[in-house]
């Protein structure tokens, strides 16, 4: 029997979350994959393929893993979910042999093949994603709703819209040092 999306996608246990990998944003809990600013459509199953693939972190993810979060017993084949990984290569914009983001493992199944950093919570970053500058977490910074961090030099050119998602560019909080948790989350 094939289980709701919220069982088998975002399980209770799970929260709902955002992750990037390459220039990709895959918000779970609004259900939408952005490539930059444009919205990527994907059908239902693509989306459950990508999501599997992503919380893999670049593990394989079986073809019986698929199959049973994925499909029902009767449309669970090899040749389904073949073409669903070959519509989902394209929606990522790979080519012809270019698997830069969708490999296939033989005669097991298929892995991420690029990094993906997860979104959970506000996670001070140490330097800005355009031209590497170092920001202290006292310094000023300029972040979007997903974390996307910016030196103020990077977000005045950019007119405070963030290339990623198109978002408000806006004033990260200041983290002070010393206190209780003040390391917690720093990306370095």
């Amino acid at each position: 029997m094939l289980q709701s999306v919220s069982e088998t996608v975002d399980p209770p246990r799970r929260p709902h979350a955002t992750y990037r990998f390459g220039p990709f944003i895959l918000d779970t809990r609004r259900r939408v994959l952005y490539c930059g600013a444009q919205i990527v459509p994907l059908s239902e199953n693509l989306f459950r393929i990508l999501v599997l693939l992503v919380r893999a972190d670049g593990d394989v993810v079986t073809k019986a893993t698929f199959f049973s979060e994925v499909w029902d017993e009767e449309h669970a084949t090899d040749a389904n979910l073949a073409q669903h990984i070959l519509m989902l290569r394209h929606a990522l914009g790979e080519r012809a042999r270019d698997r830069s983001y969708i490999v296939t493992v033989p005669r097991k199944g298929y892995r991420l093949a690029v990094s993906t950093e997860l979104k959970a919570g506000l996670r001070m970053k140490g330097s800005c994603e355009r031209c590497t500058a170092l920001v202290s977490s006292d310094g000023e910074a300029y972040i979007c709703s997903y974390e996307c961090t910016f030196c103020p030099t990077c977000a005045q050119q950019l007119d405070h819209t963030c290339p990623n998602c198109a978002g408000a560019l806006l004033v990260r909080p200041p983290r002070r040092t010393g206190t209780p948790n003040a390391t917690n989350g720093v990306s370095r």
